[in-house]
């Protein structure tokens, strides 16, 4: 919640500084230098980073804040969304012995303090043990559902980082091409193809920095998401043989 509050907030104060885009600028025939149809200059040199960057507009900028979220995101995430942090190795292990040591008060209490996925799932066993098999399955599995959700929801932010940048490097273009026809159609005939290609360049500079974001984003979506099946697919495995060590002691 706190990242898509953040990336919200970005986004929102992004757009509403997004300035009027400026008129195209045009060469100077005396000085070499490319001047705005209505005021302002540009040297003209070759096309940087920096000039890109600069170019890019308001729009640009809302996607460069946004990438900076994204990475923090995707480091949060890649040490703590693991197999190792949500399904201990040894976890399993000491709760079997508990349990089959007839020790359910010490399993419990074992796993009370820990937010692991596994410790919430065997914990809410633990809590209906003396009742049905059934009904501890169904109360281990309800836990994991939780669990799992809120994995996918955390990671679900860089996915849609993924969705939303392009639709940013979009508008970027359309605002860019907009500026593009309006120099066509008001822009002075003798330097109208110069402004021209200045507000195509705008909106392809943003076309590709939307898409430079999304394209890693969502690998890293595709990744994160690998590692979340894989923690499902180990804590139904073990919450397994917690039901039947449970249903074992109740049996006896």
């Amino acid at each position: 919640m706190r990242w898509s509050l953040l990336a919200a907030g970005v986004l929102a104060a992004g757009i509403l500084c997004v300035p009027v885009i400026s008129d195209a600028q045009e060469p100077d025939p005396g000085t070499g230098q490319t001047v705005a149809a209505h005021g302002g200059e540009i040297p003209a040199e070759n096309l940087t980073l920096g000039r890109m960057i600069q170019e890019g507009g308001a729009i640009l900028w809302i996607i460069i804040g946004l990438s900076v979220i994204t990475v923090m995101m995707v480091i949060f995430y890649f040490f703590t969304v693991t197999p190792a942090r949500e399904v201990p190795p040894n976890l399993l292990k000491r709760a079997l012995s508990q349990i089959r040591a007839g020790d359910l008060r010490g399993a419990y209490q074992m796993c009370d303090g820990r937010d692991e996925l596994l410790a919430s799932v065997i914990k809410s066993g633990l809590k209906m043990a003396g009742h049905d098999r059934y009904v501890i399955q169904e109360a281990m599995e309800s836990e994991g559902e939780r669990g799992a959700t809120a994995l996918w929801q955390r990671i679900s932010y860089v996915n849609n980082v993924g969705v939303i940048a392009p639709l940013l490097g979009l508008l970027g273009t359309v605002w860019g091409m907009i500026g593009a026809f309006s120099t066509i159609a008001y822009g002075d005939a003798q330097n109208r193809g110069l402004a021209m290609a200045f507000h195509v360049s705008r909106a392809m500079i943003t076309t590709a920095a939307g898409l430079m974001l999304a394209i890693p984003a969502m690998l890293a979506y595709y990744y994160l998401r690998g590692r979340v099946i894989k923690i499902i697919a180990e804590v139904e495995a073990q919450a397994s043989e917690v039901v039947e060590a449970l249903s074992r002691g109740e049996d006896t």
